[in-house]
């Protein structure tokens, strides 16, 4: 009795159901791939939120005292840190690993990085453009220290979910010109992508190398 030869139907039912394996092993990897490297972000300190957060118009002054909006966020990355110019431990601690994170990010090869710029945020009404500006003397010529009213700043650190206020500073002397009380804020870093939203945050403790790593990740995932 002669063999039955495979129908046409059969080897096309066949080879669907070879495709829809593939694609469920793919997918499988994919998805265990995904759950490393949020797992490999969170160890390196950095959240990405799975759709950024447009922001609303921002009105500042820079350390030049010449007007900061969200349009001088745009078409580059910004890395956004909340602090005062008379923090007396974390604030310095943090601007020094940006400086040597951006230092060492300006001197990569430009082919294909992203320009990137840090924004340093003053949360003490007492803090002017001038004051900022000979603060921001002592780390990276290119950093940008922005100040402005209570609202503004307030306004502008809520869409980046940073807390400030007039609380206990470590037991610190208050801040100059800050009769209220001492300064206490958030210390993580808002991470804006080129079209004004907020992509991601960099948590404590910072670290230059943690940084470089944590954007690395980020750039090629947006």
């Amino acid at each position: 009795m002669a063999a039955m030869r495979p129908s046409r139907s059969f080897w096309i039912a066949f080879a669907l159901l070879n495709a829809l394996l593939l694609s469920l092993l793919f997918a499988l990897w994919q998805f265990r791939a995904e759950r490393a490297e949020l797992a490999l972000l969170d160890e390196l300190g950095a959240a990405l939120y799975p759709e950024p957060i447009p922001l609303a118009q921002v009105e500042l002054t820079d350390h030049r005292s010449q007007p900061f909006e969200l349009e001088r966020m745009r078409d580059t990355w910004s890395l956004v840190f909340f602090g005062f110019s008379n923090c007396p431990d974390m604030c310095p601690a943090t601007l020094a690993q940006l400086e040597r994170f951006y230092r060492d990010y300006r001197d990569e090869p430009a082919l294909a990085q992203p320009p990137v710029q840090v924004l340093f945020v003053s949360v003490d009404p007492a803090d002017t453009p001038e004051i900022i500006a000979e603060y921001l003397g002592g780390f990276h010529a290119d950093f940008v220290g922005l100040a402005g009213s209570v609202d503004a700043v307030h306004g502008f650190a809520g869409q980046l979910f940073v807390n400030t206020g007039m609380a206990g500073h470590g037991g610190h002397a208050a801040p100059h010109a800050s009769p209220d009380g001492f300064i206490s804020h958030s210390v993580h870093i808002g991470v804006i992508n080129p079209a004004g939203e907020l992509a991601g945050l960099l948590r404590p403790p910072h670290r230059a190398a943690s940084i470089a790593q944590a954007l690395e990740m980020i750039f090629q995932r947006t």
